[in-house]
This record gives structure tokens, C-alpha cells and sequence, in this order.
């Protein structure tokens, strides 16, 4: 199985937000570098079969715009909201399994722990940035890919 995982793209900052941080959405910055790495990325990968999201609004309209080019199964699910566990992330994989290719999109610093979790129990330091894209095959790290690379 291959697994994308995905930061959620530049979206208001939080600082500047004084309402429920799942309603806080993209910036006009976070949507246009979102569509311009979307469609780079896609040109190289192959399209996901699946795609699931955090139901905050920044993942969500992140995961709608690679869904765009995509145009495969979306679904939200609570359990990628900010907090999200490694558990979470295993369950949501394991549900899934039986697709060739999902795309998980949602938010520091749960991406990072399930990752290091799952690549390497615990031990890597990573942080992905805003827009990030890794590629993760059958426990292996693949890509990992920058936003700004692909803009």
C-alpha cells in the first residue's frame, strides 16, 4: 500500500484568529501554491484512490484542491482533527486497506508522530511543513516533498 500523507496548506494564522480553529481556512497564498503543487506532484505520482481528511476547514479545502485533479473517493474524518493519535492514523490506514493508494491530509504535530511512529518507532525527528507531501510505501519512506519544491 502507498500512503500519502499531507500537511493541510498556508491557511490564517493562528494568532490572528479569534474563532473555533476548525472553521480557520486557507490563505489565498496556501490555495495557489496548493494548486500549482497539486498539479506537479500529480504529473510525477500517481493519483491517490482515496482521500481522507481532518474536518478543519484549512485540511479540508487543502484535500478539495488535490481532489480536484484527482476526482476519487473523499471523505472526512474526525479522527485526523488536530490531536490526532498514531492509533488514529493506524485505524484510519488499516480501514482503508483495501485501496492501493490513500492520501491522509491533516496537521503537526500528529503527521510527525505517526510517521516517526510508523517508520521507525519513535526515533525520527521530522517536522513537515505546510503543504508538505510524503510518499510512504509498505513502511518505507519514498519522497518527501516541500511545497515550495513543486511551486
Amino acid at each position: 500500500m502507498d500512503i500519502y500523507i499531507i500537511r493541510h496548506a498556508h491557511a490564517v494564522n493562528v494568532g490572528q484568529w479569534n474563532k473555533n480553529d476548525l472553521q480557520r481556512p486557507l490563505i489565498k497564498k496556501g490555495i495557489s501554491r496548493a494548486k500549482s503543487a497539486f498539479k506537479k506532484f500529480l504529473r510525477k505520482f500517481k493519483k491517490p484512490n482515496i482521500i481522507i481528511s481532518s474536518e478543519a476547514l484549512r485540511a479540508k479545502q487543502t484535500a478539495e484542491i488535490l481532489n480536484k485533479y484527482c476526482n476519487v473517493k473523499f471523505i472526512v474524518d474526525s479522527r485526523l482533527n488536530p490531536g490526532a493519535t498514531v492509533n488514529d492514523y493506524h485505524s484510519i490506514i488499516s480501514e482503508n486497506s483495501k485501496f492501493e493508494i490513500i492520501c491522509l491530509v491533516g496537521h503537526e504535530p500528529d503527521i510527525s508522530n505517526f510517521v516517526s511512529d510508523y517508520l521507525t518507532e519513535g526515533k525520527l525527528q521530522i517536522i513537515l511543513k505546510k503543504g508538505s507531501i510524503m510518499h510512504i510505501r509498505d513502511g518505507s519512506l519514498i519522497n518527501l516533498v516541500q511545497q515550495k519544491v513543486l511551486i
